[in-house]
């Protein structure tokens, strides 16, 4: 009898370690870029953002896409949320800073001197 019951075990246990099994799909909570809009094609619903290392990200924008603060334009300092749909990047929210906060954060690193 408990050999019967240790065969049935490892049976079960080599099953559920068959190659052929799915694995399982990995969530992402999204991914995040700041920088400045350089682009904007309504057209397409597309627009780039550059970070201030010079990376430029193209975007893409839904009717979903939460905006906080007013229309994205070019030239606007922002902070979008985005995940990737369909092969696109797709952005799920955008934050366009304030004149006062884009202003009083700069947007390269300073250098400064050490002594």
């Amino acid at each position: 009898m408990r050999r019967l019951l240790l065969v049935a075990l490892l049976s079960c246990g080599l099953a559920a370690a068959a190659p052929g099994a799915a694995p399982e799909k990995q969530k992402s909570h999204g991914y995040g870029v700041s920088g400045t809009i350089t682009t904007m094609d309504d057209a397409a619903g597309t627009f780039i953002v550059k970070t201030a290392a010079g990376k430029e990200t193209v975007l893409a924008r839904t009717a979903a896409t939460k905006v906080n603060g007013a229309v994205p334009r070019v030239g606007d300092r922002v902070a979008v949320r985005w995940l990737v749909h369909e092969g696109k990047k797709v952005a799920t929210s955008i934050r366009i800073e304030p004149p006062a906060v884009a202003a009083a954060t700069p947007t390269a690193p300073v250098a400064s001197s050490t002594r």
